[in-house]
């Protein structure tokens, strides 16, 4: 399963990697076989210096952002040629706060005096050999002797155990929540493991656009979502929108229009629908599902191109029991953004 989610070249070191991927827990935890990470705003990517000293930054579809930011380039000088990182992409704004959107700023050549960083919390392989088979916690030891921290490389600490402070400490910042990972976990890549938990402090999802409502460029987009290989409608969202992302986004939907509705049966509406194809990715925050299958006050936060439409189901929350949560833990030291 491994080598199909490698591109090998570069005698057998690979030159794309898909990220592994976390599943979803509905309640933050404390367990001694785990280690409990901040989940920051970003964009997940992987920083790979190839053996020929090539560095690139790829992001979870396989996209080149190397030329976007040129400083992370820069800062993966002094890493071992043959190494690849697994971490977060993150720009902050002007109160210090990381937000995804303006990552989508620098890709499209605007906002290069932003604060930027790659926050690496996983080392996939280092000196050409690989470390995906190899427990988590070595790992983690083994990137620390492997990263020489500078103003935009960093590793973020983590905390072992107790992830219940934690979580309260991101509810507390408005951070996006934690990430539980098992002590003895290999690297297993594209895939979901059950070994990674995400504890979302938050309601966000990726949904399908399957059509518009009328506006100038448009009115609210109708998204929907896939359970049991039909596609259901979520609901309309109409707010959250930048002004330099409406033209994109209306530009998106005239190439994707389709004058039959994707949703079977279609639903009804009082007034026009222009429908597209479902192939467009959009993240929604919203407050909760209500009865009828459908989000509450959603807002819009970006376009999700990296976001094959397939992945885009209702991940129903695996409960996980809580406990007390140790009075010494280190936990609020962890949610200050560490540059």
């Amino acid at each position: 399963m491994i080598a199909h989610q490698l591109q090998l070249g570069l005698a057998g070191f690979p030159t794309a990697v898909r990220p592994m991927l976390s599943s979803m827990t509905g309640a933050p935890f404390a367990a001694p076989e785990y280690l409990f990470e901040v989940k920051w705003s970003g964009r997940r990517c992987l920083l790979i210096k190839d053996p020929t000293g090539t560095v690139r930054l790829q992001d979870g579809a396989l996209g080149d952002l190397t030329n976007s930011f040129p400083e992370l380039a820069e800062a993966a000088a002094d890493l071992e040629p043959g190494t690849i990182l697994d971490g977060e992409l993150v720009v902050t704004d002007s109160e210090g706060r990381p937000k995804e959107g303006l990552i989508l700023a620098r890709m499209h050549g605007h906002g290069s005096d932003r604060p930027t960083a790659f926050l690496a919390f996983d080392i996939l392989y280092s000196a050409n050999k690989p470390l995906l088979r190899q427990p988590l916690i070595r790992r983690k030891a083994r990137l620390r002797r492997a990263v020489p921290e500078g103003k935009h490389l960093l590793v973020p600490d983590h905390i072992e155990a107790d992830g219940v402070e934690l979580f309260d400490a991101c509810l507390e910042k408005g951070l996006e929540g934690i990430v539980a990972k098992h002590l003895q976990s290999p690297y297993v890549p594209g895939q979901r493991s059950p070994f990674w938990l995400t504890v979302d402090a938050v309601q966000r999802e990726d949904f399908i656009v399957v059509g518009a409502t009328p506006g100038d460029p448009f009115g609210a987009l109708l998204v929907a979502y896939y359970e049991l290989g039909q596609l259901l409608p979520a609901g309309a969202v109409a707010g959250g929108f930048e002004a330099g992302e409406l033209a994109e986004i209306a530009s998106t939907l005239d190439r994707l229009r389709s004058s039959h509705c994707a949703l079977v049966p279609a639903p009804t509406f009082t007034g026009p629908v222009n429908w597209c194809r479902p192939e467009m990715v959009v993240r929604v925050r919203y407050s909760e599902w209500a009865p009828d299958g459908t989000i509450r006050f959603p807002i819009f936060e970006q376009v999700r191109s990296e976001t094959p439409p397939h992945e885009c189901v209702r991940r129903r929350p695996r409960v996980v029991l809580e406990n007390r949560a140790r009075p010494d833990s280190p936990a609020y030291s962890l949610t200050t953004f560490p540059f």
